[in-house]
Parts: C-alpha cells; structure tokens; sequence
C-alpha cells in the first residue's frame, strides 16, 4: 500500500511540474547530474576503480561432541 501511495505522489508531483512549467527545469537538474555521476564515476574508473579484498576465510570451528548419549 505504502508503495502504490509513494507512485500515486510521484505521478501527482510529475503533473504538478508539467502544469506550472517547471519540468524545463527539472529535466535540466537531472541532466546535471547525471553529467555530475557520470563524472565521478570516470574519474574514479581513471584513478584505480574499487578495491575489492580476497574473500577471507572463515575460522575453523570445531564440532560439539555431545558427552551424554541420547
């Protein structure tokens, strides 16, 4: 429910911006960003990407053994 109440509030605000004349502007943010992101993302591709670790190994454990029979 909560989700289709967030989609109806997007869509309302959607109209609203296409009503009042500002999607121009809001097309015009978003395009910056994404130039922005788009920016960032090359640059930090450029200077060495994401390190990513080995996997670590997990500790050995070792077995319970049950003192009493069951």
């Amino acid at each position: 429910m909560k989700l289709v109440l967030l989609v109806a509030a997007f869509a309302s605000l959607v109209a609203a911006a296409g009503y009042f004349g500002m999607a121009a502007q809001i097309a015009e943010g978003f395009r910056f960003l994404t130039l922005v992101f788009a920016g960032v993302f090359l640059l930090g591709s450029l200077v060495g990407g994401v390190r990513v670790s080995r996997p670590r190994r997990a500790p050995h454990l070792a077995p319970r053994v049950r003192r009493h029979a069951a």
